[in-house]
Formats: C-alpha cells, structure tokens, sequence
C-alpha cells in the first residue's frame, strides 16, 4: 500500500486500528494512531510534513519482535496487504483532529553547512595486517579500538565530525523510523564521516 492508499483508508476509519506491515516494524498512522494511544499503549507519537502529499501525517510504529508484548491477547484480525485489524472503538473525529494539532511537527533533517575540510588521519600500523577485509560479524565493538587508538592523531575538526555522528545516532528513534528512513539516516551517516576524512 502506499502512503496516500494509507491516508485515504485512515480518512475513511471510524472504529478500527490499523497497522501496516514495514519492514521489520508495525505502524499506525493517522486515525489508527490516535485509537492506538487511547486505546493499547501510550507510543510517541511522530508529526511529519509529507511534501508530496501536501499535508501533516502523524504516526507511531514498534517492532514485530514486540508485537506480543505490545498487543497482549487482544483480538486481531489479518487484513489486506498483511495488516493487522483491531477494534478501535469509536473515534471522535473533532477529538481526533484537536489530538493532531497538538502534536509538534518534527523539523525535517537538513544539512545546514557541507562538513569542513580536514587532513587526512593515519590509521594504526596494526591495521590491515590480519588479512585485509574485516572479519564477518564484526561491527562497531570491532571499530571502536581503531577509533580510541586513532584518537590522539586525529584533528579536531574530525573529533567534531566523529562526535556529531554519536551524538545524531544516539537521538535517532529506530523504532518510530521507517525501513527507508533508515536506509536513508545510515546513508547521512556515512557521508558525514566520509566527508570528513
């Protein structure tokens, strides 16, 4: 389905919670979301500007590995498109539409400045030396030696560059994130770094 299927059905929704399947997490959007909070759990709830709907979406999401924990026993029907069907109670479409103003938009994420321009650093003698590629399964337990190790020949420009990255991962909500939004932070990510080397 996408996203305007999603907001016409949620126009059209007057007793139901609907989550769509995304990737790895359920979402709810709109109506469903507003029913969601009352209704099951108190998630934060995300305010965006769709720029080529031409409007406000709001909308809440949690991993399918919390599904159970989340749901409870509640009855839940499968609907088209994978969805899942709840009861939704009646919902208040002036209540609704107050609950929606009063959600803060979330500014969208823009580079305000490129990253400087900073020399290049010099990796650690012992790195490259087991064979080239990195290992499989290894991940950032694995690069952090390299990043305290390389720490005292870094420039500052690349420590702020570096600490920015920490700062933006740590603020990140994974769980209120699309698949693509995600594809999309880790891309940032990695021109920022890239960008500073």
């Amino acid at each position: 389905m996408t996203l305007q299927e999603i907001i016409a059905a949620e126009n059209c929704n007057t007793d139901r919670i609907y989550l769509y399947p995304e990737g790895v997490f359920w979402k709810a959007y709109e109506r469903s979301a507003f029913a969601f909070v009352r209704r099951i759990s108190r998630y934060k709830i995300t305010k965006r500007f769709i720029k080529y709907l031409d409007t406000e979406i709001v909308s809440l999401g949690f991993p399918d590995t919390s599904r159970t924990r989340v749901l409870g026993d509640r009855p839940v029907q499968t609907g088209p498109y994978g969805m899942l069907v709840l009861d939704g109670g009646t919902i208040d479409p002036a209540a609704y539409v107050r609950w929606k103003e009063a959600i803060p938009l979330v500014a969208a994420r823009t580079a305000t400045t490129p990253p400087p321009a900073v020399t290049p650093v010099a990796l650690p003698p012992t790195f490259g030396k087991s064979g080239g590629a990195p290992r499989s399964g290894t991940g950032i337990a694995s690069v952090a030696p390299l990043v305290v190790a390389s720490q005292p020949v870094m420039t500052e420009n690349r420590t702020s560059v570096v600490e920015a990255v920490l700062r933006d991962l740590r603020n990140f909500s994974v769980e209120n994130a699309t698949p693509l939004e995600c594809l999309l932070f880790v891309s940032s990510l990695k021109k920022q770094l890239n960008g500073s080397l």
